[in-house]
């Protein structure tokens, strides 16, 4: 009996370690376009919280922001950022620049569709409280729609 249980651990344990298709794939197996390396980075994290990063990459792409807190105001701390980034797409280049703060995310540049300007727009504006487009919607326009579910 101690040798069948013997027999049966040697032949586990040299057995031939199971195939594992999941095991060092690449985490995106299935992203269009070949490998593009970091040429250069950049990261500093400074001790009142603010920092600063930037990186570019082989195919001339390239991101810059920089970060700080605020003095914290009726709704608590907040961060502000400014950044910009570009990139090359089929149409021609994008280059973007933003700020980000207590009124939202405001992109700026030649790359962005009028239509996601209009939208974050609105979305500032109904931050803000305020209409974006006064006259355009009956009443006051974050409470048009009293019975409406609004989940913030």
């Amino acid at each position: 009996m101690i040798s069948l249980v013997a027999l049966c651990f040697l032949a586990a344990a040299s057995a031939a370690p199971q195939y594992n298709p999941y095991f060092n794939r690449p985490a995106y197996p299935n992203a269009p376009g070949a490998f593009v390396p970091i040429v250069s980075q950049h990261y500093d994290l400074n001790p009142d919280q603010s920092y600063t990063f930037e990186y570019t990459s082989a195919d001339g792409s390239s991101r810059q922001e920089t970060g700080a807190p605020r003095v914290p105001g009726p709704e608590g701390p907040a961060v502000t950022v400014q950044g910009a980034y570009n990139y090359q797409s089929p149409e021609g280049p994008v280059q973007v620049s933003y700020v980000a703060d207590e009124n939202g995310y405001q992109p700026t540049g030649p790359g962005i569709h009028p239509a996601i300007l209009k939208s974050v727009a609105v979305q500032v504006a109904e931050a803000r409280g305020t209409n974006a487009y006064p006259g355009q919607y009956p009443g006051a326009y974050p409470g048009a729609f009293p019975g409406a579910y609004r989940p913030y």
